[in-house]
C-alpha cells in the first residue's frame, strides 16, 4: 500500500507538471506568433497580414499553427480556423482534422483571439492533442509502474516479513525454552550484524549475566548453609549442655557469654554479606568523590603500623604523591585495611608487610608480604565468599574479607592481580587511568 500510494502520488505530480509545462510552452508559442502578426498588420495593413498568414499555412513554417483573420461579425478574410467568439483572450475550439489525428477524431485547439484596428480580429491556435497524448502516455506509464511496484512490494514484503518473522519465532522459541528451565539456551545469530543480530547478542549477554548471578546466588546460598550450620550447631549444643548440666550460675553465665560471642560473629558474617551485596548493586556510587588516594594510603599505613609491630611484624610503605581516584573514601579504606589484615593474619611472626603506591605508567597499589603465599591454583578462588585455604581454617575469620575487597574493587573499576612475591604474596591493584572508566562503571551499575 505504501509503495503503491507513493507511485500514484509521484505519477500525479509528473502528469500535472508535464502537461502544465507543455500547455505553457504551447501558449507562449501562440502568443509570440500572434504578436508578430499583429505587428505585420500594424505596419502593412490587412493585405500584408493576409499574405503572411497564407504564406505560413502553405509553407508550414508556422510549426503547425492554425490562423484566422476575419472582419467584424465573423466574416473570414483568410485562414483555416473556424470563426470564434469575438472576445479577446484564450478559448478552446473544435476544428476539422488536419491529418495527424486518429480516424474519426476531431482536432481540438487552444486559440488566442487578438483584436485589430478597424474592428478586425486575429486568431492563432494550436492542436491540444499533443498535450493530451502526452498525458495519456504518462497515465499509461503510471498504470504499469503502479502495477509493477505493487507486485514487487507484495513479493518483497512477503519475503522479507517471512525472514523477519522466522527469526522472531526462533527468538520466541529460545525464550520459551529458557522460561521452561533450559538456562543454557541462547538466541541464535546469523553473523550479519543487523538489528536483530545486535538485539540477540545483547539479550545473550544479559542472559549470561543473569546466569552468572544465579550461579553466584546458588553458591552463596550453599556457602551460607554450609558455613553457618557449624557455628549454629555448636551454639545450640553448648546451650543445650548448659541447660542440662550447668552446675552453677557462674558456669551458666560463662556459656551464655560464649554464646553471645558466637552470635555476634554470625551477625558480623551476615553484615559482611549484606555489605558486599550493597556494593555490588552500586548503591554506594552516589557517594563517589575525587579524593587523594596517596594521602589515604599513607594514613592507613600510619594507623596500622603500631598494631602490626605489636604482633611482631613490620609494616612499611612507599607512596607516590599526587595519585587521585574517584570513589567512596569509606569503601576504599575498607579495601586497603582488609588487604593489610589479610597479610597480617596469614603471615608468621617477623613477617614484613609493605604497601607500594606507584603513579606511572599506571597508578598501582601493591600489598606484599614474605609469608607462605597462596598456591597459583587457589588465587582466583580466594575472592569467593566463604572460601578459605585449608591451612587458614584454624585461624579466625569468615572467608569474606577478600570477597569484600573484590566487590569494592569492581565498583571502582580497579583490577586485581595476585602473583608470587618470592617468597610471599603480592596483591596488585590497578587503578583506573581516566575518569571515563569510572563513568562506564557508574553507567553499568545504573
Amino acid at each position: 500500500m505504501v509503495f503503491g500510494l507513493s507511485v500514484l502520488i509521484l505519477g500525479v505530480v509528473v502528469y500535472y507538471s508535464a502537461t502544465s509545462a507543455l500547455n505553457t510552452q504551447l501558449q507562449d508559442r501562440i502568443a509570440a506568433d500572434a504578436e508578430d502578426l499583429r505587428d505585420i498588420y500594424t505596419s502593412g495593413g490587412s493585405s500584408a497580414l493576409s499574405h503572411a498568414i497564407t504564406t505560413r499555412l502553405r509553407s508550414r513554417s508556422n510549426r503547425g499553427l492554425e490562423y484566422a483573420f476575419y472582419e467584424h461579425g465573423g466574416k473570414l478574410i483568410t485562414g483555416s480556423l473556424p470563426a470564434s467568439s469575438q472576445h479577446a483572450g484564450w478559448s478552446k475550439v473544435n476544428a476539422q482534422p488536419d491529418g495527424d489525428e486518429e480516424p474519426g477524431e476531431q482536432e481540438y485547439l487552444s486559440v488566442l483571439t487578438v483584436p485589430l484596428p478597424a474592428g478586425r480580429w486575429l486568431a492563432v491556435g494550436d492542436d491540444l492533442n499533443r498535450v493530451n497524448e502526452l498525458g495519456e502516455a504518462i497515465l499509461r506509464s503510471l498504470g504499469w509502474a503502479l502495477g509493477v511496484s505493487v507486485t514487487l512490494a507484495i513479493f518483497g514484503g512477503t519475503l522479507l516479513s517471512g525472514l523477519f518473522l522466522r527469526r522472531i519465532d526462533n527468538m520466541t522459541r529460545a525464550a520459551e525454552a529458557i522460561i521452561r528451565g533450559d538456562l543454557g539456551r541462547r538466541l541464535s545469530t546469523r553473523g550479519t550484524n543487523d538489528d536483530l543480530d545486535r538485539l540477540a547478542a545483547t539479550l545473550n549477554l544479559m542472559l549470561d549475566r543473569i546466569s552468572v548471578l544465579m550461579e553466584t546466588t546458588q553458591q552463596i546460598t550453599n556457602d551460607i548453609a554450609h558455613d553457618m550450620r557449624t557455628p549454629l550447631g555448636h551454639l545450640r549444643q553448648s546451650l543445650d549442655q548448659a541447660r542440662n548440666s550447668a552446675a552453677s550460675v557462674e558456669e551458666l553465665n560463662d556459656v551464655l557469654a560464649q554464646a553471645i560471642e558466637d552470635v555476634d560473629a554470625i551477625l558480623e558474617t551476615f553484615a559482611a554479606l549484606l555489605r558486599i551485596a550493597q556494593i555490588e548493586a552500586g548503591s554506594r556510587t552516589s557517594h563517589f568523590r575525587t579524593l587523594d588516594f596517596s594521602q589515604l594510603v599513607e594514613g592507613i599505613v600510619q594507623t596500622f603500623a603500631p598494631s602490626v609491630e605489636d604482633a611482631g611484624k613490620s609494616l612499611s610503605a612507599h607512596v607516590a604523591p599526587g595519585v587521585s581516584i574517584r570513589g567512596d573514601r569509606e569503601l576504599l579504606t575498607q579495601m586497603i585495611v582488609n588487604l593489610i589484615e589479610n597479610a597480617l593474619v596469614h603471615t608468621p611472626a617477623g613477617a614484613r608487610i609493605r604497601a607500594e603506591l606507584h603513579s606511572s605508567p599506571r597508578p598501582t597499589l601493591s600489598i606484599t608480604d614474605n609469608g607462605p603465599g597462596i598456591p597459583a591454583a587457589e588465587r582466583e578462588k580466594v575472592f569467593r565468599r566463604f572460601y578459605r585455604l585449608e591451612q587458614s581454617r584454624t585461624s579466625p575469620g569468615n572467608g569474606l574479607g577478600l570477597a569484600l575487597v573484590a566487590a569494592i574493587a569492581s565498583v571502582h573499576a580497579i583490577s586485581i592481580n595476585m602473583t608470587n612475591n618470592e617468597p610471599g604474596l603480592r596483591i596488585t591493584l590497578h587503578l583506573p587511568i581516566k575518569s571515563d572508566e569510572m563513568a562506564e562503571v557508574d553507567g553499568a551499575k545504573g
